[in-house]
């Protein structure tokens, strides 16, 4: 029995070993893109300072996950400052129609989804 646990043992490490290579990523795995999918990316509503609901849960993704803005908009459906903040500098960035006033319309959504490169990750 002696001589079995050894082999035993150590085809168990093995297996350990090759499962945990094969869950780990690999060093040139690509990141997944963030997935922001609270309404249809068809779906363009207007939205203003102090809404709630996915349409601004949306906003707050796209800010975080498509543009460069430094600061990190909690996805929590109420459109506050910090959501404001975040809107103003994206229309500021991109040069949206309508200029900065902080309303997500259509030009801004466009924006949202595909900003300038200067304005992107």
């Amino acid at each position: 029995m002696r001589t079995r646990r050894p082999a035993l043992l150590g085809s168990t490490v093995v297996l350990a070993v090759a499962g945990a290579l094969v869950a780990a990523p690999s060093a040139n795995a690509v990141a997944a893109e963030p997935l922001c999918d609270h309404i249809p990316d068809s779906a363009t509503p207007t939205v203003r300072p102090d809404d709630q609901g996915d349409a601004v849960r949306q906003v707050q993704c796209l800010v975080n996950n498509y543009s460069a803005y430094a600061d990190w908009v909690e996805v929590d459906g109420d459109y506050g400052p910090a959501t404001a903040r975040g809107v103003y500098w994206v229309q500021t960035c991109n040069g949206t129609t309508g200029g900065a006033d902080g309303i997500v319309g259509p030009s801004t959504w466009s924006r949202l989804y595909t900003p300038k490169p200067a304005c992107a990750l």
